[in-house]
C-alpha cells in the first residue's frame, strides 16, 4: 500500500467515525467519559428527553455521558463545573432510561466550583454510571447553554507481579 493510499484510508476512518459519534441524545448514544478529561458541553441544540431524576423535574435540554470502571475498585476524585452562561444542573445517576424518568441521582451539583465527589456518591468498579448534563428545574425550559466541566476520576494501582533478577 503506497502513502497516498494509507493517508485516504485514514481519512475515510476518520470521517466515517464521526459519522456515527455518540451525541449523548439516549442512553444508547451516551458519550463515553475518559479521565482525566475537560468538556465543553452546550445543552442549547439538545433535546428534553430526561424529564425526570427521581423526584426532580427537568424541563430543560439533556446531554449524558457514561462510565464505568474496573471490577473491584473504588475510585476516587470529582466531577466539577468549572464555568457555565446559564442555571445548569449535573446530575450522576446509577441508571438511565430511555422513557425519560431516571432514577435519584447519587451525586449532583448546580454550583460552578462545587464538584460531585466520586467517592461520597458511592460510585464503585464494575458498575456503569451516567452524568447528565441539563439545566435546573427553577430555570425552566429555557435553562439551555454551555457548562464546563474538570472530569478527574482516579482508581488506585495495585502491583501484578514484581520480580529482581
Amino acid at each position: 500500500m503506497n502513502i497516498r493510499s494509507a493517508s485516504l484510508m485514514a481519512l475515510c476512518l476518520c470521517a466515517a467515525s464521526q459519522t456515527y459519534a455518540q451525541d449523548g441524545s439516549s442512553c444508547g448514544n451516551a458519550i463515553r467519559l475518559v479521565s482525566p478529561s475537560f468538556l465543553n458541553v452546550d445543552t442549547t441544540a439538545a433535546t428534553n428527553w430526561m424529564t425526570v431524576f427521581g423526584p426532580l423535574p427537568s424541563p430543560s435540554n439533556d446531554i449524558v455521558y457514561t462510565f464505568t470502571l474496573p471490577a473491584g475498585v473504588t475510585p476516587t476524585g470529582s466531577i466539577t463545573p468549572t464555568a457555565a452562561n446559564y442555571p445548569f444542573a449535573l446530575y450522576l445517576v446509577p441508571g438511565c432510561s430511555d422513557l425519560g424518568a431516571q432514577p435519584v441521582p447519587i451525586g449532583a451539583t448546580a454550583t460552578v466550583g462545587r464538584a460531585i465527589d466520586v467517592t461520597d456518591a458511592g460510585v464503585t468498579g464494575g458498575n456503569t454510571y451516567y452524568l447528565a448534563v441539563t439545566g435546573t428545574a427553577a430555570g425552566g425550559p429555557g435553562a439551555n447553554g454551555t457548562v464546563s466541566i474538570d472530569i478527574n476520576i482516579t482508581t488506585p494501582v495495585t502491583l501484578q507481579s514484581f520480580t529482581v533478577d
